[in-house]
């Protein structure tokens, strides 16, 4: 790997972060917070609480917190598993949850094709092309503790 210019990552970073502070905290009924859990969330099959605040890199107590708002709302519901063990808590997203997250998402979608409109087409495929690229290399990151 070439190494690179510290100014250019600087710049790099501060670009992504003006960027995604650019698309808003909120997205129609959802936070940016609230929307990422609910895309992790699916009607059909529920996601242990655990597994949810580990993959949001939440601690127990904020992942409780947001759920608590979400259930509160009508956006998800939690459920001991009767077949198994019954300290594990399951997750669902509810029919309310999802017309909420699919407005949200449609409000994300909206703000970022905006920002992207002075790019053209091949400039969208290159900088979705990075994106991937850079998912796919990141490194993973510590979480917080759970307690």
């Amino acid at each position: 790997m070439n190494e690179t210019d510290p100014r250019e990552i600087v710049t790099i970073a501060h670009e992504m972060d003006n960027w995604y502070a650019s698309l808003g905290r909120q997205f129609g009924p959802l936070s940016r917070p609230q929307r990422r859990m609910l895309r992790l969330l699916s009607p059909e099959q529920g996601r242990r609480v655990g597994d949810l605040g580990e993959e949001l890199g939440l601690t127990t107590a904020g992942t409780t917190r947001m759920l608590d708002k979400l259930e509160a709302l009508g956006y998800a519901e939690r459920a001991r598993d009767q077949s198994s063990d019954q300290r594990q808590v399951y997750v669902t997203l509810t029919p309310a949850g999802k017309r909420a997250l699919s407005e949200a998402d449609a409000i994300f979608f909206a703000r970022v094709r905006s920002t992207l409109e002075g790019l053209d087409e091949g400039e969208r495929a290159m900088l979705a092309r990075l994106l991937c690229l850079m998912n796919r290399h990141a490194p993973a990151q510590d979480l917080p503790s759970k307690h």
